[in-house]
């Protein structure tokens, strides 16, 4: 498979025991091949949790570690969904850490 499209999707600050819902639609048809999330000042993803949506489809059930997506992990997950023109993802991100965090969700896509 070819690399398609990387798609960055920043949280933005949240604040301890907060949450921000981030959503994504493509024009095209495309396949989603992995998720990278990575924390703005290096600090651990453990405290941090995600629901993933795909259209009605959750992924998560409820929800899962945002360090299972930490780009060190040594295998990291694959997923093969496709991701159809105009049908919304969407991810609910939790801190539940004591400080502010930023999150910031890379989407990556093959054809």
């Amino acid at each position: 498979m070819v690399l398609k499209r990387v798609v960055k999707l920043d949280t933005g600050s949240i604040p301890a025991g907060s949450f921000v819902d981030l959503s994504y639609a493509p024009e095209v048809n495309l396949r989603l091949k992995r998720m990278i999330c990575v924390e703005t000042t290096a600090m651990a993803l453990r405290p941090i949790t995600m629901s993933f949506y795909l259209g009605d489809v959750p992924y998560f059930f409820p929800d899962s570690s945002a360090a299972l997506f930490d780009p060190a992990v040594p295998q990291p997950i694959v997923f093969d969904l496709v991701h159809s023109a105009g049908v919304k993802l969407v991810m609910r991100v939790t801190n539940t850490d004591t400080t502010a965090r930023r999150l910031l969700v890379h989407l990556v896509y093959e054809e």
